[in-house]
């Protein structure tokens, strides 16, 4: 979407639409997720309970929280907003049953990912004048220990002496980000492969002594196929970053062992992981083939219906989509180098609204230029076999 000044009055109706400022929202969930959900609203005030089909849990309570049920949900006179926090099949079951009850999402309900991605940031923005951006990353290096062929990234055509950020740079992407926001809910360590960043442990330690209390959830994104030493693992012990750890084990069988090592390390030093599901698909965004030749129009239809989560900062530079700014690096491309807002240019109260906009997807072009040579939501037809190993 373009950008303008009206955006800003676009966003503030959404947020009067919502009733923002008396907003108040149950959880359909009471489960790990539910959990993280709560607590981010929990912070701003903005819960009011849990509700669960579990009746045990209805008796009980969770994390000291009542618990009812839909019915007594549709028994209450002012009804809060409902935000389903579930696995994904979960969710599509708990929907249905919200909608047989004449609830409608985006109006009523929301599922909790794109409630946190598109709507949250809304309301504390114009309830608190709070910048709140989900989940942004950092990329430190685009070296990987693997050579997965159509990475999304294309971190296989970096070679080992690929020119990682200095740290000097990574200090400067930090302070001027964080100048101009009030909290994360998940800031994330990326690559390539993190690990492989010869200063993480530096890094971690920079964080946490200044931007730990900016952030809700802090975590490295990894591979899985090296393990921390020792320094890298006491920050992380002081700073509580959680690992995620990418299961690959599929493609690569010897992984299976290796993420047991990691996760016993991990588990002994008190570190949160969180080892991911074995992944059997990739999606392929056929950045080394596709050319659209998209006019405007269609490129704005193509931005807008991608919804990217993974959002970086570059030094002063605020990427929409780190993929976009990667592979067109990695793979020479010189595709959309200046499809970033400048952090440096903003300022006072406009800049706030500039960057909160840009974030939720209005820029002063509407779409981004690698948007031409990306399958975008379209990449969910295009599968591919997960992390297969180039020479093999």
């Amino acid at each position: 979407m373009k950008y303008s000044i009206s955006v800003s009055e676009k966003l503030k109706k959404k947020y009067e639409e919502i009733d923002g400022n008396q907003a108040r929202f149950c959880v359909f969930g009471a489960g790990k997720i539910g959990e993280i959900v709560s607590k981010l609203l929990e912070k701003y005030r903005l819960f009011d309970c849990f509700i669960d089909n579990d009746l045990k849990k209805q008796q009980r309570g969770y994390l000291n929280q009542k618990v009812i049920s839909l019915k007594q949900f549709q028994q209450l006179e002012n009804k809060p907003y409902v935000i389903i926090a579930a696995s994904q099949a979960n969710s599509v079951e708990i929907s249905k049953e919200l909608e047989t009850e004449g609830l409608q999402r985006g109006k009523n309900y929301w599922f909790h990912d794109e409630f946190i991605r598109d709507v949250l940031p809304i309301i504390l923005y114009f309830k608190y004048k709070h910048v709140f951006l989900p989940l942004v990353q950092i990329s430190l290096t685009e070296r990987c220990s693997l050579k997965c062929k159509k990475c999304a990234h294309a971190c296989y055509a970096v070679d080992s002496n690929h020119k990682d950020l200095t740290l000097k740079q990574v200090y400067k992407s930090l302070d001027c980000f964080f100048e101009h926001v009030d909290y994360i809910h998940e800031f994330v360590l990326i690559g390539g492969e993190p690990l492989l960043y010869k200063q993480l442990d530096k890094v971690i330690q920079y964080i946490g002594e200044n931007y730990r209390n900016q952030i809700d959830i802090f975590s490295i994104t990894t591979n899985g196929t090296i393990l921390p030493s020792a320094e890298i693992q006491k920050w992380c012990q002081k700073y509580d970053v959680l690992f995620r750890i990418s299961n690959y084990s599929q493609a690569i069988p010897r992984l299976e062992h290796q993420y047991e090592k990691l996760a016993m390390m991990l588990k002994n030093d008190g570190i949160q992981y969180i080892l991911m599901e074995k992944e059997h698909l990739w999606m392929d965004y056929g950045f080394e083939y596709v050319n659209r030749h998209a006019s405007e129009e269609e490129l704005i239809q193509i931005f807008d219906a991608c919804h990217t989560p993974c959002h970086e900062i570059r030094e002063n530079r605020f990427y929409y989509c780190v993929m976009a700014r990667s592979v067109s690096e990695n793979l020479n491309m010189n595709v959309g180098n200046n499809d970033y807002l400048d952090l440096d240019e903003l300022s006072g109260e406009e800049g706030e609204k500039k960057l909160l906009a840009y974030f939720l997807g209005y820029s002063d072009k509407g779409y981004l230029d690698m948007c031409n040579y990306c399958h975008g939501a379209e990449c969910v037809n295009h599968t591919i076999p997960v992390a297969e190993q180039i020479g093999n």
